[in-house]
């Protein structure tokens, strides 16, 4: 069972990796603030660097879908829309 550090560390590999390939986009970081775990899983917010750090607007992502770490397993990938409007329902996101 993963600790909230290690799923973290996990979602910031994962983040890195799959982001590389975005262009403009790719420089992302996860929310650390906005992480929680639900329904053992590590669920991840992030957005672009140029919005978290020094509030450009323009910079902000739209539609990006959190990363989840299974905290018994480690495996990472990106939320479906169906559990982002979930979380969204109960105020998670």
């Amino acid at each position: 069972m993963l600790d909230k550090r290690e799923a973290e560390r996990g979602a910031e590999e994962f983040l890195a990796s799959a982001s590389r390939s975005w262009g403009p986009s790719s420089n992302v970081r996860i929310i650390a603030e906005y992480c929680f775990i639900e329904g053992g899983q590590y669920i991840a917010p992030y957005d672009h660097v140029a919005y978290l750090d020094h509030g450009r607007e323009d910079m902000q992502l739209g539609g990006n879908l959190p990363v989840a770490v299974d905290v018994a397993t480690g495996s990472c990938r990106f939320i479906d829309w169906d559990e982002a409007e979930a979380l969204m329902d109960r105020g998670l996101l």
